[in-house]
Order: C-alpha cells, then structure tokens, then sequence
C-alpha cells in the first residue's frame, strides 16, 4: 500500500539532501515532480563519472518526474506557481533569501495555495549568525560535534564515509514533512518548514551527551561505542579483513569468550587494556574461519563488508535492498513501490505536466523556443 498516493510534490532541490528526502516521499506513493532549470539541471547529472555522478542521481531520484522550467525567468515562474496550484508540498535546498528574490518562496506559493506545505531544507537554517555561509556536510557536521568523534584515539578526525548530516538533514525533512501534511488534514492550513542539516548533527549528538561526560575535550577513540572497549570494536583478520564484535551484552560477552577459548577475558567486558590482547586473538584466523566459527554462536559477531560484499549480503539481498541491477530499491517494507521507474532524464515529463496543467501545445513549443522549458 502506497499512503501517500494522491500527494503531490514540486521539487526545487538539487545535489543529496534534498532529493533523498522527497525520494523517500516518492518511496511512500507520493507523486514527486522534480523542477529543474533547463539547462543543466540537477547539479549532479553534470558530475565526472569518476565521482559517481550519474550514479549518484540514480540512486536518489527514482520514482520521480523531471520538468524543466527556467523558474528564474518571469514566464517560467508564472508556470511554476500554476504548477503549484496543484501541489500539496514545495521543498527547495537553496541559500537563504534565494527563491524571495526570484519570487516562488512561501509567501508566493501561499498566494496562489494557502493549503501548501512549503520546506526549506538549508545548511544553518533560515536565521542566525550563519544563515548567509555557505556550507557542506564536512561543515555541518564539524560545526554540530559529530567529526570531532571520528578518528582514532591520538589521531585527527577523520571525514565519515558517508555524509551524515546531509542524510540525516533529508530524512528530517521528510517527517517534518508528513507531520504538515497530516495536520493540515486537521486545521486545513498549510505550514512553512525550516530544517536545517546543522539541526539534525546536534540532534544526534544529544544520545552522546552522557557519553562524553568526564572525557574532557578530546574523546575521540575513547568513548564505550567508538573504540575504548573490548568487547565493542572492529578488529582485523589474518588475512587483513575486518570484523565487528558488538558484544555489549553479558552473556554475548561470556559466550565470545568461550568460543574462542578465553575465559580469562570474561571479567574484563569493559576493560580498555584488553582491546589489545582480543586484537590479538582476531589476527590468528582469517575472516572467513571466524565467521564459520561464530555461525552456530549467538555473541554478536558480523563482517565489515565493502560495498561489493554488501550488495550480495543475503540478508540485504533478502530484505530487497538491491536489485539484481545493482540499483537500491526502497528500505520501506509497509508501503514499498518495488516497480518504482528509474531516476528521469531532464524534462522527461515536462510535456506532459504541463500539458496536464492546462496549458496548450502551441504554447509548449513557444516556450521551448524560447528556452523557457525543456521538452525531451
């Protein structure tokens, strides 16, 4: 079941955040029309394929529609605030201040829309001393505490595979979304939202709070889930592989013990000093014989996979996360679209939106001439 069919969304975002939010949306049924300038498009169709580009587009626009409109320009902008006469939700990822100056922020939405849910998903937010910086993930998460946590104890702080904030700023954006939409159900009004990527790295430091707690300044390497303990930690095999014991439990502590013949160890679940010595015990073996050791042992044992091990991982082939493409599917299970169409090409549904809007071939093709939309 699809529970946002019927709802419909303008997509100004471009690059992660933003299109990684609404392609949740779209996961849940939501109608998803990415509005994007004619010429280039989402920033990332024009990425090196060396740094994953085409893939990266991929990966966060399935399931969604491409209208090219040059929304900057006076005709353009006519035709999106007709567009989002219609909508339910606008989000847009742009710098403070921007879409007031070209004249589609919410005020001129609500103008035309007072039902509409507008987000403004942004680095610092909509106010503060920083609203006028501009800003990436490494920034947002360096500002919000969370690089400081990365890295080695001694060591520097080291960027995080992933980009954290901009992850956790979508998917923050997407429940403060649907919490709008479902009390507009309730008030009939719509809502403005200012979420920021800032927002969501201090909100995931707030579980760390306790943690840091008489670890002075420099807790890095040295907090109980990021490398102080023995039995929490990443170890490396005899074949220079890595693996993941998680055995914060007692008896997933005591039962790691025995498997490995050290009940010596069993008394020292969270003793610092032992990290070295179960090192020691992991780089007797390789990774594999580990595994099959711990098959039939219940303490919390897994390997570090890379990203080809992942994609052929049983459990995250089973769940469905990976299509036999190699292209992600939905991590919804309750409303999954698993037939979702693949990411668009610019202006794929241009034609079609517009025409869907009222407005007339004759009119299309004027437009395109005049490079104010994209037909493909």
């Amino acid at each position: 079941m699809a529970f946002l069919n019927g709802i419909r969304i303008l997509d100004l975002s471009r690059l992660l955040p933003g299109p990684y939010c609404t392609m949740l949306l779209a996961d849940l049924g939501a109608e998803v029309i990415k509005i994007e300038s004619p010429i280039v498009g989402d920033y990332v169709r024009t990425i090196s394929p060396e740094f994953g580009g085409e893939a990266i587009f991929a990966a966060v626009n399935r399931g969604k529609k491409s209208v090219a409109i040059n929304y900057r320009n006076p005709r353009g902008r006519e035709l999106f605030l007709r567009l989002a006469q219609k909508a339910d939700v606008v989000i847009e990822t742009f710098r403070p201040g921007a879409v007031r100056r070209w004249k589609i922020d919410y005020d001129a939405v609500r103008a035309v829309n007072p039902r509409i849910v507008y987000c403004s998903l942004s680095g610092y937010g909509q106010s503060g001393p920083y609203v006028n910086r501009a800003g990436h993930d490494l920034n947002y998460i360096a500002i919000g505490g969370l690089l400081a946590l990365h890295g080695a104890a001694g060591g520097p702080p080291l960027p995080p595979g992933v980009p954290m904030a901009d992850l956790a700023g979508g998917m923050l954006a997407a429940l403060a979304i649907l919490a709008a939409l479902v009390g507009r159900e309730r008030s009939g009004q719509g809502a403005y939202l200012d979420v920021s990527m800032l927002d969501a790295a201090v909100s995931w430091m707030a579980p760390m709070t306790g943690a840091l707690a008489g670890l002075g300044q420099n807790p890095r390497g040295r907090m109980p889930l990021s490398g102080k303990l023995a039995c929490y930690n990443v170890y490396e095999t005899a074949d220079g592989k890595f693996i993941s014991l998680a055995a914060l439990e007692p008896h997933f502590w005591t039962g790691f013990c025995a498997a490995v013949e050290r009940d010596d160890l069993a008394r020292r679940q969270f003793d610092p000093e032992a990290v070295p010595q179960v090192a020691a015990i992991f780089r007797q073996r390789t990774r594999q014989e580990w595994l099959e050791r711990f098959r039939v042992v219940d303490v919390c044992v897994e390997p570090v996979n890379a990203l080809d091990e992942m994609l052929l991982d049983p459990q995250v082939r089973h769940r469905g996360l990976v299509k036999e493409t190699r292209q992600f599917a939905s991590p919804f299970r309750f409303a999954a679209q698993n037939d979702a169409s693949p990411a668009p090409t610019l202006g794929q549904h241009t034609r079609q939106t517009l025409t869907q809007a009222g407005i007339g071939e004759e009119e299309i093709q004027e437009l395109e001439v005049a490079r104010v939309i994209k037909v493909t």
